[in-house]
C-alpha cells in the first residue's frame, strides 16, 4: 500500500472519530426522551389514566407509559403483585416520574404472595403493616434521580366508603412523608365546592358547559371527569420533571410531602375481597 492512500485512509478514519464526536454531543443526541410511569387500579385504567397519559405525551421530548390492572392494591399480592410488577416496569422503561395511585381496594385484610392472611382489616397491627408495605413499595420504585408522585385517592363523598379511604390515605401519605424522593399530591381540593362539598360537575376543557365528574358508581370517572381530574396532576407532573435531578422532593401545587392497560372496562373498586 502506498503512503498516499495511508495518508488518505488515516485522514478519513480521523474525519470519521470528529464527526461521531460531533453528534454525540448535539443537543439531539443529548436530549433523552423523559419518561413517566403511570401505575395504578382502574383509576388508571380508565379515563383518568387514559387522559393523563395523552396529556403527558403531547409534550415535547416525553414519553408516558401507563401499568394498571383494575381491582388490585397492595393488600393482596396472591391477587395481583405490585412489587413484581412495579419492578418489572421500573427495569423496563427506567422513568424519571412514576406516578402512582392506589389503595382504594385496600380496606381489607393483608395476605403475603400466597394468599396466606398476614393481618385482618380493623386489627390493632393493620395499619403499621400496610405502612411497611407502602414503604417498600415507594423504595423498589426509586433510584437515583427518579422522582415519585403518590396521588391521593379523589374524595368520593360516599360516607362508609370514605372511612375505609380516611384510615387509608393517612397510612399512605405517612410512608410517601418518609421517603426523600416521593411526593404526595393532596387532591382533595380537586372534588370539593368552596362549602367542602363533592364537587358533582365542573368546567371541562373541551366541552361547551360543566360536566358531570363521577359515574354511577360515584367512584370512577366520567370521560370528562377523567379529563378533569388529569388536567389538575399533570402540572404537579411536570414541576418534578423541571426540578433538578438532584433536588428532594418538595411542596408541589395543593399536595407536599406532608400534605398498556390491562382492563378497558370500568369496574368497581373492591371493598373486600378481589
Amino acid at each position: 500500500m502506498d503512503n498516499a492512500l495511508i495518508r488518505a485512509l488515516v485522514c478519513l478514519a480521523l474525519l470519521w472519530s470528529v464527526t461521531v464526536r460531533a453528534e454525540e454531543g448535539s443537543p439531539a443526541a443529548a436530549a433523552r426522551p423523559r419518561t413517566v410511569l403511570l401505575l395504578g387500579d382502574s383509576l388508571i385504567v380508565t379515563s383518568f389514566g387514559e387522559s393523563l397519559e395523552q396529556l403527558l405525551n403531547a409534550q415535547p421530548g416525553l414519553r408516558a407509559v401507563r401499568r394498571a390492572k383494575s381491582s388490585t392494591g397492595l393488600a393482596r399480592p396472591d391477587f395481583f403483585d405490585w412489587m413484581k410488577v412495579g419492578r418489572e416496569e421500573v427495569e423496563r422503561h427506567q422513568p424519571d416520574v412514576v406516578v402512582v395511585i392506589l389503595g382504594g381496594n385496600d380496606g381489607q385484610g393483608l395476605t403475603d404472595e400466597q394468599g396466606r392472611a398476614q393481618v385482618q382489616w380493623g386489627a390493632s397491627g393493620w395499619e403499621a403493616a400496610y405502612q411497611q408495605r407502602a414503604t417498600e413499595f415507594l423504595r423498589m420504585l426509586s433510584a437515583p434521580g427518579r422522582k415519585v408522585l403518590w396521588v391521593e385517592l379523589p374524595f368520593t363523598g360516599l360516607p362508609r366508603f370514605e372511612r375505609k379511604l380516611d384510615i387509608i390515605r393517612r397510612v399512605l401519605r405517612e410512608a410517601v412523608r418518609s421517603e426523600s424522593a416521593s411526593t404526595h399530591l393532596e387532591t382533595r381540593p380537586f372534588f370539593v365546592d368552596a362549602r367542602g362539598r363533592l364537587l358533582r360537575e365542573a368546567p371541562v376543557e373541551g366541552f361547551r358547559k360543566p360536566m358531570r365528574l363521577r359515574m354511577a358508581d360515584g367512584v370512577h370517572f366520567t370521560v370528562a371527569g377523567g379529563r378533569y381530574f388529569a388536567s389538575k396532576v399533570h402540572p404537579a407532573v411536570m414541576a418534578l420533571l423541571e426540578a433538578p435531578r438532584e433536588q428532594a422532593a418538595a411542596p408541589i401545587g395543593t399536595g407536599s410531602r406532608e400534605a398498556g392497560s390491562s382492563a378497558l372496562v370500568p369496574s368497581p373498586l373492591v371493598r373486600g375481597t378481589p
